[in-house]
């Protein structure tokens, strides 16, 4: 018999902006509070998806990383860091769209004895009336990461701009697909 999978959201969006970034060290985008894992809570096939929206204001020119960490905090597993990509300078309130999704290979005993892999893009809007202007920066892992799924956990996302912006996440959507 086949598997039946059904999608839904795993929290109600927060009916609030989450916190602005403005730092030029890793920062993560949305809190793991709201993206959480919890412990024995995945089988092998099992596939989040992380989708933020909101709206970004850069400076001078300059660089964005995104690292996305299995753990709830900065010290997680990485899985997958993007280039640091130029972003489009001087740009106010532009909208972004951040979407990752997260696949669990194999689950097994505790310790990182189960695998994953993810991957993931952000789009922000550029010069108005200016072709070929967005930001557009992917992440992806390049293999199998092993994690701990015994322990809750979370998708920590962390982004690192190289000039300090300012960069405002309006909502989030965590859900099991």
């Amino acid at each position: 018999m086949p598997r039946q999978y059904f999608r839904g959201l795993l929290l109600d969006p927060q009916p609030a902006a989450y916190p602005t970034i403005t730092a030029t060290t890793e920062t993560v985008l949305v809190p793991t509070l709201f993206t959480p894992i919890p412990a024995l809570s995945v089988s092998p096939g099992s596939t989040y998806k992380l989708t933020v929206g909101g709206t970004c204001t850069t400076g001078t020119a300059g660089t964005l990383t995104i690292t996305p960490r299995f753990g709830t905090v900065i010290g997680g597993v990485a899985l997958g860091t993007s280039p640091a990509q130029n972003y489009v300078p001087s740009i106010t309130t532009a909208p972004f769209l951040f979407e990752y999704w997260l696949t669990f290979r194999s689950i097994g005993q505790a310790g990182t004895n189960s695998t994953c892999v993810g991957g993931g893009k952000w789009i922000s809007g550029g010069a108005v009336a200016t072709a070929a202007s967005q930001t557009t920066v992917q992440c992806a892992s390049s293999g199998s990461v092993s994690v701990d799924t015994t322990i809750a956990s979370a998708l920590w996302i962390g982004v690192t701009f190289s000039v300090a912006p300012s960069v405002i996440p309006l909502w989030a959507l965590w859900e099991s697909v």
